[in-house]
């Protein structure tokens, strides 16, 4: 069989010579470009067109938003709009300072079904894929069930925990998951309650704690550690994610998880129990920052957003609420004026 014919590139030219003999000419050596200045140059030599890694690390810092400044101003702006979350929160900065006055006193008297660890640790599980007032209900309906308190769950009928918490759904995996982990708990200390953990001196000790029972994920961690024991935690539930993405703060394809991990470091620790409880009220409450536009609670009030032009950062930093106001205000004078 024949070789293939190579093609018109390499083929060598055939001539003729003087004595009738047909004679082929070698195929010309292909010339290479000139080589470049750049690549000539040994490796040691040639220029690096990435930057130096501190000027890259430099950079990098000066992009991670949000800013001190921006978390300042939200929290102050929406602070204004939905003042109850503010004096919440300032309740239950008092009640940690109490209990750590208490604590450095070494008082040993305990209050019956004083647990306010461990009712975070069952009340974040129940607001998993439900809404606050579900997670409410169903947390109320497990007290008033179990009036004997986290010890009388632990050993109760599964099916009765099941009926206590059904209006938050999920009930059977609930349930489940509630008494293992009481149970577990009791086994290793003797009690069926997660106070233990305010003795902890280390959050990611906490975490790891936490994170080997069924059902404690990275958000409701986040969650207990925030909430019940008062460590500065920046839990990203799905309205602080939304928003967040649309002041830029995190991509709009970043999940949930992983921007956890960046907003956790990023947002400075005074402003993370403000800043994540405004956001997820916000995001309940605003046309503008709800799924869809459409807010779970109409607003009481009509007022404007005042994130909307801060996606850009420190340009556009002031709320444009107030913009709106003047333009109302001029327009007013003139009619007055007319």
């Amino acid at each position: 069989t024949p070789d293939a014919i190579p093609s018109s590139s390499t083929t060598p030219d055939v001539v003729s010579s003087s004595h009738g003999i047909m004679l082929s000419r070698p195929s010309p050596v292909k010339s290479h470009p000139s080589p470049d200045k750049s690549t000539s140059q040994p490796p040691s030599k040639r220029k690096r067109s990435q930057p130096s890694p501190v000027k890259s690390s430099a950079t990098n810092e000066k992009r991670k938003r949000p800013t001190a400044e921006e978390c300042k101003h939200v929290v102050s702006a929406l602070g204004k709009i939905h003042p109850d979350v503010v004096k919440e929160n300032q309740k239950r900065r008092e009640g940690f300072i109490d209990r750590k006055k208490k604590k450095k006193q070494k008082t040993n008297k305990k209050q019956a079904n004083c647990t306010p660890v461990t009712d975070a640790v069952i009340s974040t599980m129940l607001s998993q894929n439900t809404t606050a007032a579900n997670q409410n209900r169903a947390f109320a309906g497990l007290k008033e069930a179990f009036p004997g308190g986290w010890e009388e769950v632990a050993t109760a009928d599964t099916s009765l925990i099941e009926d206590a918490i059904r209006v938050a759904g999920l009930a059977k995996i609930r349930a489940e998951r509630m008494q293992n982990m009481l149970q577990i708990v009791k086994e290793e200390r003797g009690e069926a309650n997660f106070e233990y953990l305010q003795n902890f001196t280390s959050t990611d000790a906490i975490q790891k704690e936490l994170s080997r029972f069924k059902g404690m994920g990275p958000k409701t961690i986040s969650c207990v550690c925030l909430f019940a024991l008062g460590i500065p935690e920046f839990p990203v539930d799905t309205h602080v994610l939304r928003i967040s993405q649309k002041l830029g703060w995190v991509s709009a394809s970043t999940s949930r998880e992983a921007a956890y991990e960046y907003l956790n470091d990023v947002v400075p620790d005074e402003h993370k129990l403000d800043l994540h409880c405004l956001l997820v009220t916000h995001g309940k409450w605003c046309y503008n920052c709800a799924a869809n536009g459409k807010p779970q609670f109409k607003p009481k009030e009509k007022w404007t957003c005042p994130l909307i032009g801060m996606k850009s950062g420190k340009k556009d930093i002031k709320p444009k609420v107030k913009v709106e106001k003047q333009v109302k205000v001029k327009k007013e004078e003139v009619k007055h004026r007319a």
